[in-house]
């Protein structure tokens, strides 16, 4: 039998070393810096649009209007809208239409500002009191500013890897030859982790319902609508492949003008699909070009209610189902916030010396803190969730080699992360194997035995237990605190006792068998409150060669001493 008492050494960012540290303060670093500037480019646009909502009304007159195709092929079509307007008595002409660049690759987008201000009308454009010959036509709402919870992700990862790294966990520097145990450890971090959590939730619920409507939700109604659009026949104007460079390599957009007849007029339109973004390389791109050339008849799908409204496809492709990946972080996000401003109710523990006076039964049977099927199910929803988000950027990644310019620093940066979603879905497999083992079945008697006082073990086996080739079962006693660092939660166990039952190779004591042991009087019964306890559990381990061993773990109470053995 051994015991062991006393608190164990501190493990985590203490325990690291100064090399260590270091490493894993670069790596934050980097999280920390990159997220910063992002942030502060993000939140400087969003203001310079704000202050566009203060500038100077001021009559104007259209003198023209159109759509011009540029030379950048990431933004081939740009509204041309030439205004002229006066201010103290002299004549300014502008073509701006916001303040930022309104070009792009969508020729509807770029058409419907010269459809608003056709060539002789009269407007109100706005002017820049600071610089008159500065002026727009339209305000803009500083969405840009939406952004910036993405690049917060990174200052949050990086800022939390850094303090955790250096000041470990918070509740304050020790004092020379203060000891704590992680229970009062645990209680300081509580408080910090409960913030940091609800920044956090809040974060991915915001990028992952901006993303969600974005990609799934706004196309999913446009598909829905466009059932009912009439068909009309069209001419294709001009088909090419746009490519252009990126961050992540190349991108390449299958670009086809068509023209067709509505409302008493000619409309020319790009949209081919109602999904935002690219749907392959430059093979899948060139495919579709080839299969619309300039001049062939084709038929597309308008909007009976507004002419100006077509598509070429409206029928679900796959390419529609990436629209479901950013749901992982909004139902991310979503748990994090409930969970963070969920208050957990106390929990009083019971006090040393003091038991309920009431006997328990003689013996009781256990059963397993975890089900075989709730194993399973645990680690497929935690698998689920990390590659869903993980597969998000791996696709880029893929998209980006596929189209000859692969993104090294981001297909390296993502190795580790793959590697942990491997590995999870390993552990799918090792779970299911080992729901197939020999089942323990514990008895013990009494029920809830008390300090000082002898336990009965007795076990037995459901299954081909000739399988196990050797047999443990240790009674263990741990103190446990469950607390939240950053963004996760933890449960640190540190055991303070150790008393091995049974230890056996022969088969006839492995399929069934009993033991029994004193637990000592000096040491500690079982506690329970809302975030730390004390806790007693018989473990179980089954050396199975070839093959997931046995290893299960069975809860047990163990009672304080008797009243009358605390009495002088």
């Amino acid at each position: 039998m051994k015991i062991q008492f006393g608190s164990g050494s501190t493990t985590g960012a203490a325990g690291r070393s100064a090399g260590g540290k270091g490493c894993l303060t670069v790596f934050f670093l980097v999280f920390l810096v990159m997220g910063s500037l992002f942030a502060i480019l993000i939140v400087g646009e969003a203001v310079q649009e704000t202050l566009v909502w203060f500038w100077s009304e001021t009559p104007c007159t259209i003198l023209s209007s159109g759509v011009v195709e540029t030379d950048t092929e990431s933004e081939p079509y740009r509204p041309e809208i030439l205004f002229e307007y006066k201010v103290d008595a002299r004549v300014y002409q502008s073509r701006r239409l916001t303040r930022s660049e309104t070009a792009g690759l969508s020729y509807d987008k770029a058409r419907r500002p010269s459809d608003r201000y056709p060539p002789g009308s009269r407007a109100t454009c706005r002017v820049n009191p600071e610089n008159p010959a500065i002026a727009v036509l339209e305000r803009q709402f500083p969405w840009v500013g939406l952004v910036v919870f993405f690049p917060l992700i990174f200052v949050v990862i990086g800022g939390g890897g850094i303090f955790f790294t250096w000041k470990g966990m918070p509740g304050g520097r020790k004092e020379v030859g203060e000891v704590k145990s992680i229970s009062q450890r645990a209680r300081g971090a509580a408080g910090l982790g409960k913030k940091i959590e609800l920044v956090v939730g809040l974060i991915f619920a915001a990028v992952g319902g901006g993303l969600s409507v974005y990609l799934l939700l706004i196309p999913s109604v446009r598909l829905l609508t466009a059932l009912d659009w009439v068909e009309i026949p069209a001419t294709v104007e001009a088909s090419t492949v746009r490519s252009w460079s990126t961050d992540d390599g190349m991108s390449h957009e299958a670009d086809v003008l068509y023209r067709y007849p509505a409302a008493d007029r000619e409309w020319l339109s790009n949209r081919r699909s109602f999904f935002p973004m690219s749907s392959g390389g430059y093979l899948a791109a060139r495919a579709i070009v080839d299969r619309y050339p300039p001049g062939t008849e084709i038929t597309c799908f308008v909007d009976p209610g507004d002419a100006s409204r077509s598509v070429l496809d409206r029928g679900f492709r796959k390419v529609y189902l990436i629209g479901l990946f950013p749901l992982a972080f909004l139902l991310a996000g979503i748990g994090l916030t409930i969970h963070a401003t969920r208050r957990t109710p106390e929990t009083p523990g019971r006090e040393t010396g003091i038991d309920d006076p009431r006997e328990p039964a003689a013996e009781r049977l256990l059963e397993p803190e975890a089900g075989p099927i709730a194993k399973i199910v645990g680690i497929t929803l935690a698998a689920a969730i990390w590659n869903g988000i993980v597969s998000i950027f791996v696709w880029q990644a893929v998209q980006a080699a596929r189209s000859g310019g692969p993104e090294w620093f981001l297909m390296i940066f993502l190795i580790p992360f793959v590697l942990v979603g491997l590995a999870l879905i390993v552990g799918i497999f090792y779970t299911i194997l080992a729901a197939f083992n020999p089942r323990p079945s514990l008895t013990i008697s009494p029920a809830a035995p008390r300090l000082g006082t002898r336990l009965r073990v007795d076990w037995s086996f459901k299954g081909k237990v000739s399988r196990i080739r050797h047999l443990r079962i240790v009674l263990e006693g741990h103190e446990k605190a469950t607390y939240r660092r950053g963004t996760d939660t933890h449960t640190d166990r540190e055991a303070f006792a150790s008393i091995d039952l049974a230890d056996s190779s022969a088969e006839w004591e492995i399929g069934r068998g009993s033991a029994e042991r004193g637990i000592p009087e000096a040491t500690m019964h079982s506690f329970s409150s809302a975030n730390n306890g004390v806790v007693w559990s018989l473990i179980v381990h089954g050396d199975i060669p070839n093959w997931p061993d046995v290893s299960e773990s069975f809860e047990i109470e163990i009672r304080p001493l008797a009243r009358e053995r605390l009495l002088p």
